[in-house]
């Protein structure tokens, strides 16, 4: 199945429960990022997908939701992007910062001192606060001094998205010249291999 078709999407829907969610922030940010897009048909459409006009910030809302509203903005913005993969990359990263940018996320990065290592140490723990129990980060294992594995189970967000916002979560404590590569292990298991200055 190829990224961004629609059977790939039905295919990541079917896998998608009650415990799987995501927060009202990453579906604002998706929003946000589509007014400055400037579509606005592409906007009502996505906002009649989501079913709501604005979304509670740290409220639970099916991950179904999101990525049915996430679709066909990656499939529209990948003219501005290049391709539905840059398009999801531009939607993780954005979602990123605008988490790191709530009171929430401030308080990750001031917990993290400055220290990309120990952001990603509670990457396991934030993962599952912000996704729900049933999907997220297994394990993180440091490979070297500014180098990382994070090991997602269940990983239903599509990859390059998940690429954009750990990329965006490094530099939100300082790290420079950030590298972020998923490399699967099969059809919803990856490994995002890490690397920074």
């Amino acid at each position: 199945m190829m990224l961004g078709s629609e059977e790939e999407l039905q295919a990541r829907l079917a896998l998608t429960g009650p415990g799987d969610v995501a927060r009202g922030i990453f579906m604002n940010s998706l929003l946000d990022l589509l007014r400055q897009f400037g579509d606005e048909e592409l906007l009502h459409q996505c906002l009649a997908l989501g079913g709501e006009q604005r979304f509670l910030e740290f409220f639970n809302y099916p991950l179904s939701t999101w990525l049915k509203m996430a679709y066909p903005a990656a499939r529209r913005m990948s003219e501005k992007y290049g391709d539905f993969s840059a398009a999801m990359w531009e939607m993780g990263y954005q979602a990123s910062k605008a988490f790191y940018a709530s009171s929430a996320g401030k308080v990750l990065v001031l917990l993290a001192r400055n220290d990309p290592l120990r952001l990603l140490n509670n990457m396991p723990s934030t993962t599952h606060a912000v996704l729900g129990d049933n999907t997220g980060i297994d394990q993180m294992k440091r490979t070297g001094q500014s180098h990382g594995i994070l090991s997602y189970k269940r990983d239903l967000v599509p990859r390059p998205f998940n690429e954009g916002a750990l990329h965006a979560s490094l530099e939100a404590v300082g790290a420079k010249e950030v590298s972020v590569h998923a490399r699967a292990l099969g059809p919803y298991d990856t490994d995002y291999e890490l690397s920074w200055s």
